[in-house]
C-alpha cells in the first residue's frame, strides 16, 4: 500500500513538472476569465443580458469536458505508457518494490487525481468569473454548479481509461495521442450519423452533468449511465491492465 501511494505521488510529480501540465492549468483558469469579460463588454455593447451568470459556469464545464480535458488526459496518458515505453524508463520504475497491477493502478490514479484537479480550478474560475455577467444565482445556484462539475469527473475518469488503453498498443507518445484523438474525433462525429449508437459509446455521456442541473432530477436515467459509465471503467481498466501485464518492456 505505501508503495502504490508512493508511486501515486511520483507520478503526479512527474506529470506536475511537465510544462504542457502547467500551460493546460493556466487555460484552463484564464479562459473562463477571458470568455466572463468578452461575454460582459458584449452584453454592455448591445443592453441585453444574452448570457447570466447562472448560465456561465455551466457553459465553461461543457468546454472543459468536451475538448480540454479530454485532451489532457490522452496526452499524459500516451506520456505516462506509451512514452516511457518508447523511451524505456518504464523499466526503472518497474525496479522498484511494486507490482504491474500497482504500476498501472498508480498512473491511473494520477490521471484521476489531475481530472479532479482541474475541474476544481475550471469550477473556481468559472464561479468568480460569473461575477462580471448579470443575474447572479445565489448560494443554491453555487451548489448546483458544485454538483454539476463533481458529476462531470465520472466520464473523465472513463476518457482517460480509454485514452490508457489506446496507449498499450504503441511505443510511441505522438502515434498514441493522435489515434485516441482520431478515434475521439470518429466517435464525436459518428453520433451525428448514427444517433442510435450514442447509448452505447462513454464518449456521448461528457454532458452528463446536463442532467444534474436541471429543475427536476431524472433519478432514474442517471443511475441508468451511470451503471454504464462503470462498467465501461470496469472494462477499459481490465483490458489495459491485461495488455500492459503481458507488454514485453
Amino acid at each position: 500500500m505505501l508503495s502504490l501511494t508512493a508511486n501515486i505521488r511520483n507520478e503526479m510529480i512527474k506529470m506536475a513538472l511537465k510544462k504542457r501540465t502547467i500551460a493546460f492549468l493556466a487555460l484552463t483558469l484564464l479562459l473562463p476569465v477571458a470568455a466572463g469579460i468578452l461575454l460582459s463588454r458584449f452584453q454592455q455593447g448591445i443592453g441585453i443580458g444574452a448570457f447570466t451568470s447562472q448560465d456561465f459556469p455551466i457553459m465553461m464545464l461543457g468546454i472543459l469536458t468536451s475538448v480540454l480535458l479530454p485532451l489532457f488526459l490522452f496526452m499524459n496518458a500516451a506520456d505516462s505508457f506509451a512514452g516511457e515505453i518508447g523511451d524505456r524508463t518504464m523499466k526503472n520504475v518497474l525496479t522498484r518494490p511494486i507490482t504491474r497491477f500497482g504500476v498501472f493502478t498508480s498512473k491511473q490514479a494520477a490521471l484521476a487525481l489531475a481530472a479532479i484537479v482541474y475541474l476544481a480550478a475550471g469550477f473556481l474560475s468559472s464561479t468568480l468569473s460569473s461575477l462580471l455577467l448579470q443575474h447572479s444565482g445565489g448560494f443554491g445556484t453555487v451548489l448546483k454548479w458544485l454538483l454539476a462539475y463533481g458529476a462531470a469527473f465520472v466520464p473523465l475518469l472513463v476518457i482517460s481509461m480509454l485514452g490508457v488503453l489506446f496507449a498499450q498498443f504503441f511505443r510511441s507518445s505522438g502515434t498514441a495521442l493522435t489515434v485516441s484523438i482520431l478515434i475521439y474525433l470518429g466517435a464525436k462525429a459518428g453520433s451525428f450519423f448514427l444517433p442510435q449508437l450514442n447509448r452505447f459509446s462513454p464518449v456521448s455521456y461528457l454532458d452528463w452533468h446536463m442532467l444534474w442541473v436541471g429543475s427536476g432530477l431524472d433519478l432514474g436515467r442517471i443511475g441508468a449511465i451511470f451503471m454504464f459509465l462503470l462498467a465501461c471503467s470496469i472494462l477499459l481498466f481490465t483490458a489495459g491492465f491485461y495488455v500492459f501485464d503481458r507488454k514485453e518492456l
